[in-house]
């Protein structure tokens, strides 16, 4: 029965690839041909999987404010579109859902002026609609053979900010054996969507509009990671163009924006590059 599991998680897993690359031109499709910029420059954004929801209304409402041309944005892991940018991709700007690749790509000479922390966010435990309910204190008592989805700690920030909690709770351990790792975070809410897995660990924002899934319990207190969703202009792109759109992030407008898909005001608004 495990087995069946995993082969269909893997599947899942292309399926949401696909996914993503799909989004990517269709949003492209509906923002304009990249190719060609009306008022100004067109540029190209690497996005974390998690901004899927808030970027479009926040694109729309910053070129309507401000003339710009085109923006495409291509959605992934945060560690996957990294070394994109790393292998010379043509990106103009990053936002990220956590400083360690936006730090990574500025020790290269990859980010030009500070990185810009633009929001925050939190870890919450989903789990299927009708399901059993368990905590994050409690997820350890997850049936054997059920399992738990989180991201890929080695790319995906969701889940290694969820391996630093269950590290702190001194559950890590004790799950390993039912730990199945998502491409991104929305692969790992999918998971839970169809009922493939027991719980799941997503951040608060991944599950505004959802109503085939329970949430059983959010991150809090000192054992809980601290959330970033970071920002950086990729040095040698079109600086100026992508300096503007992240300048956008941080405006009242843009907060706006950011609440209303979930997301919290950002715990600090400027980080020195290292």
């Amino acid at each position: 029965m495990r087995w069946r599991v995993k082969m269909s998680v893997r599947s899942s897993t292309r399926e949401l690839r696909r996914l993503a690359a799909a989004c990517s031109v269709v949003l492209a499709a509906a923002l304009g041909s990249p190719g060609v910029a009306e008022d100004g420059k067109a540029i190209t954004v690497a996005a974390a999987m998690s901004l899927r929801n808030v970027l479009p209304p926040m694109i729309e409402a910053f070129r309507k404010s401000s003339g710009a041309g085109e923006i495409t944005v291509t959605y992934g892991a945060s560690g996957d579109l990294r070394r994109q940018v790393e292998g010379g991709a043509p990106i103009d700007a990053v936002v990220f859902a956590a400083a360690a690749d936006v730090d990574l790509l500025a020790q290269r000479g990859q980010i030009a002026g500070d990185k810009r922390v633009v929001a925050s966010n939190s870890l919450i435990l989903i789990g299927p609609a009708g399901g059993q309910s368990f905590t994050f204190e409690s997820i350890d008592s997850v049936p054997e053979g059920e399992h738990i989805a989180i991201g890929d700690p080695k790319t995906v920030p969701a889940g290694r900010y969820a391996q630093e909690a269950l590290q702190a709770l001194g559950k890590w351990d004790a799950v390993q054996d039912r730990l199945v790792y998502g491409g991104h975070v929305a692969a790992v809410l999918q998971y839970a969507r169809r009922g493939e897995v027991a719980a799941a660990i997503v951040y608060r924002t991944d599950v505004i509009g959802v109503g085939d899934i329970a949430v059983l319990d959010e991150a809090s207190g000192e054992w809980a990671p601290r959330i970033e969703t970071v920002a950086g202009v990729v040095a040698g792109g079109k600086e100026d163009a992508a300096r503007a759109f992240i300048t956008f992030l941080e405006t009242e407008a843009g907060r706006g924006i950011f609440a209303s898909q979930g997301f919290a005001p950002p715990p600090t608004a400027v980080a020195a590059v290292p």
